[in-house]
This record gives C-alpha cells, structure tokens and sequence, in this order.
C-alpha cells in the first residue's frame, strides 16, 4: 500500500483507476446512454477542474498570501521559488479545463447554439437561464482575473520577468487584490451553477 501512496501522481492514478472500475460496474448493471454518459464525463471533469481551481483560490488567500507577508529573507525566497509559481500554474490549468469543459457543457446541454445541435430550439426555464449565464459570466470574469492580471504579475514577482522595485510593489498589490476578487466570485459561481443544475 505504501508503494501505491508515496507520490501524488501514483495515488491520483489509483483514484482514477477505482473510478474506472465504479462506472465500467456501473455500465456493465445499469447499462449505458451514450450521449448521457458523455454528458455525466464532461460535468465530472468540469467539476473536479473547478473544486481543482476554487481549492486554490481558498489556498492563495488563506495559506499561501499568509504565508509569503510573513516570511522573510531565505524562507520568502524559497516560497517565491517553490511554492508559488506551482500554485499559479496549477490554478491557470485548473482555470483553462474548467472554461473549456464548461463551454462544451453548454453546447451540449442546449444553452449554446442549440438551434446547431438540436433539431428544434431548446426551451430553458428563465430563472435557470438566468444564473446559469450570471454565473458563466462571472466564472469568465475569474478566469480574465487569473490569466490576465495574477499570472503577469506572478512572473514579476518570481523573477520570470524583469522589472524594478517599484513594479514588484504593484505585482504584489495586483496579486492581492486580483486574488481577493477570485475569493469574492468563488462561492456564488459554484452556488449558482449548482443551483441551475440541480433546483430545475
């Protein structure tokens, strides 16, 4: 069991692999709607992309934002060189899966471009319309947040990109503050996506 858990990429792989058994199982008793089963697989990686990024969110602003303002000299070093740049790559991932398997969840379920997809338009409830694209938007908002001001600032503040003492006082206030604004989104955009796929 050890050898199963020493690195993260092994335990990740197990998990993966208990959930092919779960749903082959699930197939095999249930049996298996295709075009619903693809549908299931496009909301379970845009879910587990999503807890991914808003996990990070909590991460950065409770840990991490901490962390960095407390440290000082050779530990903020080290945090700057090993934790941080992981963070924003892995929340950049996170962020591009959740939007593109998002997108793809949209198309497919009739809010966008059904007239393409489907032979007839496909009637959505007000409301259920209504917080679902509230909640793209601002879910578009985050990513615009993440990829367009946090992760440029980022690259100043590890070094990747070259600038002087007073720009790496901005990174650092456009981190925060761009940081911050993520941690405001997070929950209502998991609120009200859950609400239009699961209250109607």
């Amino acid at each position: 069991m050890g050898s199963l858990l020493e690195t993260p990429g092994r335990a990740l792989l197990v998990g993966i692999v208990i959930t092919i058994l779960v749903l082959l199982l699930w197939a095999v008793v249930g049996g298996l709607d295709p075009v619903g089963f693809l549908s299931y697989l496009l909301r379970f990686l845009h879910t587990m992309s999503a807890m991914s990024w808003v996990g990070l969110i909590m991460f950065v602003n409770f840990v991490q934002l901490a962390a960095v303002a407390e440290a000082s000299g050779e530990g903020r070093a080290t945090l700057m060189k090993s934790i941080v740049p992981r963070v924003g790559a892995g929340m950049r991932h996170a962020s591009h899966a959740t939007v593109v398997t998002g997108i793809v969840l949209l198309i497919l379920s009739g809010y966008l471009l059904d007239r393409y997809v489907f032979a007839t338009a496909v009637y959505m409830p007000p409301l259920r319309n209504l917080l679902l694209w509230g909640g793209t938007a601002a879910g578009l908002a985050m990513w615009g947040f993440l990829n367009l001001r946090i992760w440029p600032a980022l690259r100043i503040l590890t070094g990747e990109t070259v600038a002087d003492d007073a720009a790496q006082v901005e990174a650092r206030a456009i981190v925060k503050t761009y940081a911050r604004l993520n941690l405001v989104l997070a929950i209502p955009v998991t609120a009200v996506m859950v609400a239009a796929a699961h209250l109607y």
